[in-house]
C-alpha cells in the first residue's frame, strides 16, 4: 500500500489537484536549476560557518584518516567506527589538500544538512503549500540532534537530503535520478538497503532502459561496503561486527530495546510536528478515497489538494513508520540503536507534520476569507506564536547542542599546540606509542599522521598521553588519570593534559 501510493504518482499532475496542474508543471521544469542554486547556497553557507570554531567528531575524524590512507594505498580499518563508503569517497580526494581536509569534509556534511532542510521544504510544499514547506523545514531543524550531528561532521544530514530528494525526483517521474540518489544514500546507512532494493526492482521492471543502471548500482553496493573492509581489516564483515559491539549505555541493553528506540524517537519530534502528523493522518485517510468516501471524503480530498497528495502523504507516513520499525528491530538484534539512525524517519515525520499543519492552515484561511485580510493576518500571527511556544523545549536543546559543538571545537583547535608542547610529532613518535582518551583517538591520529590503530587508549611508559576533558568521555570509557601507566604530566593546553615518559 505504501509503495503503490508512491509508485503510482509518476508525474506531478497525478499527485496534485487539477487547478494546480499548470503551476506545478512549470515548477517541475524549473526544479533542476532551482535545486542547483540551492546546492550552491548551502555550500556557501557551510563554508562561512567555518568562521566559527569547528571540528569533526569521532566517526568523521576516522573517515578523514581513512581518506588519507586510501590515497596512500595503506588503508587500515581494524580500529574505529564502522566503515561507510560515501564519506571516504569525499575524504580521499580531500586528503590531497593536507590540513584543509577536515574543513572540506565539514563543508560537505553541513551543506548536506542544509540541503536536507531545502529538500524537506520542497517535498512538503508540493503536497501542502508554502506554509507546509516552511513548517516541515523548521520542524526538521528543531528535531533532536539533526543540526548538531552535521555541525560536527556526521553524515545524517546528507543522508536526509539524498533520501528526500530521491522521493521528490520520483514524484517528478525521474526514476533514474531517484535511483541514483537512493544509491548514494545506500552508501551511508544499511537501513536504506531494503527500500533501495525494492525501488531498484521497480525501476528494473518499469524502465527497461534503466535495467543496466539498476543492476550495476545494486552490484556495486556490496563491493563498496565489503571490499574496503577486506582490504583494510582482512574481514569484509568487520563493519557489521563493530556495529554489534555497542557501548554499555546503548539502547541495545535496555529492557525492551525496540520500545526504548521508539520512545526516544517520539521525544525527538517537536510538538508542532506531532500535531501536524495527527492532522495529516486524519485528512489523508479521509481524502485518499475522495468521493468514494462520500461528502466527508470529498471535502478532505479538496482540502489536501486532491486524492494524490493525500495518498502520497500517507505513503510517507507509512515509510517513516517502517523505517522506525526497522531501527527498533535492529536494536533488538543487538545493534547500537544510536539516535543518528533515526534521522531519515524523523525527517519524513517532519514533512508529514508540516503537510498536516499546512492543510489545517489552508482550511482556516478559507474559512476566514469573508472576514478580510486583517483576520487572516491575525490568524497567521497566532499560528506563528503557537509554533514558537510549542518549540521552546526543542530550541532550548538546540542551544545546548551549539555550546557542546563549540566546546569540542575549541578542544581540537588546541591539539596542534599540545603536540608542540610534547616536543613535536617526531619527538612524540620517538618516545613510544602515543595514547589518547577514547573519543580523541582519531583526532590525535590525524594530527600525528598515523593510523587510528597506532594510537592507544591505555597509557603506559614509554609514550605520550593526550588526555581530553573527562566530561567529554563516554561513561564506559572514562579518561585515565594523567599519571596512568607511569607517565607524568608535562603540559596543559586548552582542555588537554599531556603526560609523557620517554627513554
Amino acid at each position: 500500500m505504501v509503495l503503490s501510493a508512491l509508485i503510482g504518482a509518476r508525474r506531478p499532475a497525478a499527485t496534485i489537484g487539477e487547478r494546480d496542474r499548470r503551476e506545478v508543471d512549470r515548477g517541475s521544469r524549473l526544479a533542476r536549476p532551482k535545486l542547483g542554486r540551492a546546492v550552491v547556497v548551502c555550500l556557501t553557507l557551510a563554508a562561512l560557518s567555518l568562521l566559527l570554531p569547528s571540528t569533526p567528531s569521532y566517526d568523521p575524524w576516522a573517515w578523514i584518516v581513512w581518506g588519507r590512507e586510501v590515497a596512500a594505498l595503506e588503508l587500515d580499518t581494524r580500529f574505529g567506527p564502522s566503515w561507510k563508503p560515501l564519506p571516504v569517497l569525499f575524504t580521499t580526494p580531500f586528503s590531497l589538500f593536507g590540513d584543509a581536509a577536515p574543513e572540506l569534509w565539514l563543508i560537505v556534511a553541513r551543506a548536506g544538512a542544509l540541503l536536507g532542510l531545502v529538500a524537506a521544504f520542497r517535498l512538503a510544499r508540493r503536497l501542502g503549500g508554502t506554509a507546509a514547506g516552511v513548517l516541515a523545514a523548521a520542524g526538521l531543524a528543531l528535531s533532536g540532534g539533526y543540526l548538531r550531528g552535521s555541525a560536527i561532521g556526521y553524515s545524517e544530514g546528507l543522508l536526509v537530503a539524498l533520501v528526500v530528494l530521491a522521493l521528490d525526483r520520483h514524484l517528478d517521474g525521474r526514476r533514474r535520478e531517484a535511483l541514483a540518489l537512493g544509491f548514494a544514500a545506500g552508501l551511508l546507512r544499511p537501513e536504506t538497503w531494503p527500500f533501495l532494493g525494492l525501488y531498484a526492482l521497480f525501476v528494473f521492471v518499469r524502465e527497461p532502459r534503466a535495467r543496466v543502471l539498476a543492476t550495476g548500482l545494486m552490484a556495486l553496493l556490496p563491493v563498496l561496503w565489503l571490499g574496503p573492509e577486506l582490504w583494510g581489516a582482512g574481514d569484509p564483515l568487520r563493519a557489521a561486527s563493530r556495529a554489534q559491539d555497542p557501548t554499555l549505555f546503548s539502547l541495545a541493553f535496555a529492557d525492551r530495546p525496540a520500545l526504548a528506540v521508539l520512545d526516544r524517537a517520539q521525544g525527538f519530534v517537536p510538538w508542532p510536528a506531532k500535531l501536524g502528523v495527527l492532522a495529516a493522518l486524519v485528512v489523508g485517510i479521509l481524502g485518499a478515497g475522495g468521493r468514494g468516501r462520500g461528502p466527508t471524503g470529498a471535502r478532505a480530498a479538496a482540502l489536501a489538494g486532491g486524492t494524490g497528495p493525500a495518498r502520497v502523504t500517507l505513503a510517507l507516513a507509512g515509510a517513516a513508520a517502517a523505517w522506525f520499525a526497522l531501527v527498533a528491530l535492529m536494536t533488538e538484534l543487538g545493534y547500537a540503536g544510536n539516535s543518528r539512525y533515526l534521522a531519515v524517519p524523523l525527517a519524513l515525520t517532519c514533512v508529514v507534520g508540516g503537510v498536516g499543519l499546512g492543510w489545517f492552515a489552508r482550511a482556516a484561511f478559507r474559512r476566514l476569507e469573508p472576514a478580510g485580510r486583517l483576520a487572516r493576518l491575525g490568524f497567521a500571527l497566532l499560528l506563528a506564536v503557537a509554533f514558537v511556544a510549542l518549540s521552546i523545549p526543542a530550541a532550548t536543546d538546540l542551544a545546548g547542542d551549539g555550546r557542546e559543538v563549540l566546546s569540542e571545537a575549541r578542544l581540537d583547535d588546541a591539539l596542534p599546540e599540545a603536540v608542540a608542547r610534547a616536543g613535536g610529532r617526531e619527538r612524540v613518535l620517538a618516545c613510544g606509542q602515543p595514547h589518547a582518551t577514547a573519543l580523541q583517538v582519531p583526532a590525535v591520529a590525524w594530527e600525528l599522521g598515523l593510523a587510528t590503530g597506532r594510537v592507544g587508549i591505555e597509557p603506559r611508559a614509554p609514550g605520550v598521553f593526550f588526555r581530553g576533558p573527562p566530561v567529554l568521555q563516554p561513561p564506559d570509557a572514562a579518561a585515565p588519570a594523567p599519571t596512568a601507566g607511569g607517565l607524568r604530566p608535562i603540559a596543559r593546553v586548552g582542555g588537554w593534559t599531556v603526560s609523557a615518559s620517554c627513554p
